[in-house]
C-alpha cells in the first residue's frame, strides 16, 4: 500500500503495540520512543490512548504491559476457524511428539505472520516469537500460503522480494515448493530459508477448502535424519487433514 494512503501517526501506534506484544525493547515510554524512534511526545500520547481504552496497562514506573480491553478483540478471532481451541490443542501435541516447535502461519501482505507456536523444550532447538514475519518467498509456510494466489500475484511477489530472500534459493525453488503445495498440501523445506532449518508446512483450510493459514514444525536440520524428517511430514498431514474435516463439519 503507497504512503500515501496510510496514517503516519497510525502507523507508529500499532509499531508502539507491537513492540510491547513482542518484547522487543523495554516497555517503557523512553524506551520504545528510542527503539522505535518515535518522538518522546507522540510516544507517550499513543501509551496514554491506548491505556485509555484499556488495551495498555502502565504501572507505577512507567512499565506498559498488554490491557484487558483487549479481550474483547481476542474472543471474537478465537471464533474464527484459525484460531480454534483444537488448533492450540494439536500444536502442544504436534511439539510433545516430535521435540520441534510447531507453528500457524497466516499471509500478511507480502509476509507470512506467525498467528500461533508451541516452542520446543529442547535446550538448543529453534524458537519463533508469535508476530514475527517472514517473507513469502522463504521456506514451506510461506509456499503453502503463495499456494492460493494466481501465477500472476506469485510473480508479483517474486519480483519485489527483497534481495536477502535469494541468498540461499533461488525463484525456481520458490515456484516448485508452490507446485509441491498445490499438488500434496504439504511442503518440505531444508535449508533454502537458513541452511541449519528445516521447515514442513501444510495447509489449514477452512470449511470450503480455501488455504487460511500454513501449521507448521521447524527446527534444526542437525541431528535430524531424513527418516525423522519423513515422520513428520506425516504426522503433520494428519493433523491438518483431520482439522481440515473438523473445519467443514463445522460450516454452517
Amino acid at each position: 500500500m503507497k504512503p500515501a494512503h496510510q496514517i503516519p501517526v497510525l502507523q507508529k501506534a500499532i509499531q508502539v503495540l507491537g513492540a510491547i506484544a513482542g518484547g522487543e525493547c523495554e516497555p517503557a515510554v523512553r524506551a520504545l520512543s528510542v527503539g522505535l524512534k518515535i518522538a518522546p511526545a507522540t510516544c507517550y500520547r499513543i501509551v496514554q490512548t491506548f491505556a485509555r481504552a484499556g488495551w495498555l496497562r502502565v504501572d507505577r514506573d512507567g512499565r506498559c504491559e498488554l490491557g484487558a480491553g483487549l479481550f474483547p478483540l481476542l474472543h471474537r478471532l478465537q471464533q474464527t476457524d484459525i484460531l480454534n481451541p483444537r488448533l492450540v490443542d494439536t500444536l502442544r501435541e504436534l511439539t510433545e511428539t516430535t521435540g520441534v516447535t510447531s507453528k500457524v502461519s497466516v499471509r500478511d501482505g507480502d509476509d507470512a505472520l506467525t498467528l500461533l507456536r508451541v516452542d520446543s523444550a529442547e535446550p538448543m532447538a529453534l524458537t519463533v516469537r508469535p508476530g514475527a514475519r517472514f517473507h513469502l518467498t522463504l521456506g514451506a509456510s510461506g509456499a503453502i500460503l503463495l499456494s492460493a494466489l494466481s501465477n500472476k500475484e506469485i510473480a508479483r511477489i517474486i519480483g519485489r522480494a527483497p534481495k536477502e530472500c535469494w541468498q540461499w534459493q533461488k525463484p525456481a525453488d520458490v515456484m516448485r515448493r508452490v507446485h509441491d503445495a498445490r499438488q500434496k498440501g504439504v511442503v518440505t523445506d531444508s535449508g533454502t530459508y537458513r541452511p541449519d532449518i528445516f521447515g514442513i508446512s501444510a495447509a489449514l483450510c477452512g470449511p470450503h477448502n480455501q488455504v487460511q493459514g500454513a501449521l507448521t514444525l521447524t527446527g534444526l536440520i542437525h541431528g535430524h535424519s531424513k527418516a525423522q524428517l519423513d515422520s513428520f511430514r506425516s504426522l503433520l498431514v494428519r493433523a491438518t487433514s483431520k482439522l481440515n474435516q473438523q473445519a467443514k463439519l463445522s460450516a454452517p
